[in-house]
């Protein structure tokens, strides 16, 4: 007969940082084998810009099966300290840093302050707020991850047709390029062990508190209606931050199904350690800034 064991713990942190003490803002080099860039050449279509809106995605909440023959575990876990406030403010630097470098490189840019009382604007939708997280929020590949934006009035609802849909009738009436970025972040890994021997099951959680660029997609639209996209996968090696929080386990629930057959389930919450995360956040999005600008460059030549 078969026995089976579990283990669910948290993998010990890969490093240490000072709560609240300001990061150093390394610069971040993206690895050019995970870009892609399609219709690049529509980005040269104008020398005026919109950028109306950025949207940063940051990881809130998801959970982790995991099995080895009858032992089972299971992970959830919850991102605390994903302050309004403090996100918005993230995304209002990534767009401010996105202006300023397009304009030095010679380029009219239009934000959401010049067209906020156009016609094509004024009634559009809004994202609607996860009460919990008082933001929006998106899932993606079994992850929940917060939506923030500049402010409240940047939040534009979209569909699959991507957030630069919502202004194409000003890309066509004013010849524009609209550029909106879209940027995501994990802040933890969780994952799992298993191990099978004569006789024997295990399976666990482990928890990692390094922060990792997911992924982005620079959507654009040209003043004709054609797409524009520059999408950059997720990052694995390449670490944001190494330490992003702190990970404590809430609960733990073993049930004996029967002999072969068991489980053990936990909940697992995630404080932020925020000036590590803003350094992450910032130094990736400054990276992605600065390939915007050189693939605007390169398609003007």
């Amino acid at each position: 007969m078969r026995t089976v064991t579990w283990g669910l713990g948290l993998l010990g942190l890969l490093g240490t940082t000072v709560p609240g003490q300001a990061q150093e803002l390394k610069p971040f080099e993206l690895n050019m084998d995970r870009v892609k860039v399609a219709g690049g050449g529509r980005l040269g279509d104008s020398n005026t810009y919109l950028i109306p809106t950025v949207y940063l995605l940051m990881l809130g909440k998801g959970s982790v099966w995991v099995k080895s023959g009858g032992a089972q575990a299971h992970g959830k876990y919850f991102v605390d300290g994903l302050e309004k406030d403090w996100l918005q403010g993230l995304a209002r630097k990534i767009q401010d840093d996105l202006v300023t470098k397009m304009r030095a490189a010679g380029y009219t840019v239009l934000t959401y302050d010049d067209i906020k009382g156009e016609s094509k604007i004024e009634g559009k939708d809004m994202m609607d707020l996860d009460k919990k997280f008082g933001l929006p929020t998106k899932d993606v590949a079994g992850m929940t991850f917060v939506v923030s934006a500049p402010s409240d009035d940047q939040t534009f609802s979209y569909g699959i047709t991507g957030p630069v849909w919502p202004f194409r009738g000003l890309a066509k009436d004013k010849g524009m390029v609209v550029l909106v970025p879209q940027i995501l972040f994990t802040t933890l890994d969780m994952g799992g062990t298993t191990e099978e021997g004569y006789k024997r099951y295990s399976a666990g959680i482990t928890i990692a508190p390094t922060m990792r660029l997911q992924g982005a997609t620079i959507w654009g639209l040209n003043p004709k209606q054609a797409g524009v996209n520059i999408l950059i996968d997720r990052h694995g090696t390449r670490l944001a931050a190494e330490v992003a929080g702190t990970a404590k386990q809430l609960s733990e629930d073993k049930t004996d199904f029967s002999d072969s057959w068991k489980r053990v389930s936990g909940d697992f919450s995630f404080t932020l350690d925020q000036p590590a995360v803003t350094a992450g956040v910032l130094r990736v999005s400054y990276a992605i800034n600065d390939l915007i600008v050189a693939e605007a460059k390169k398609a003007h030549k």
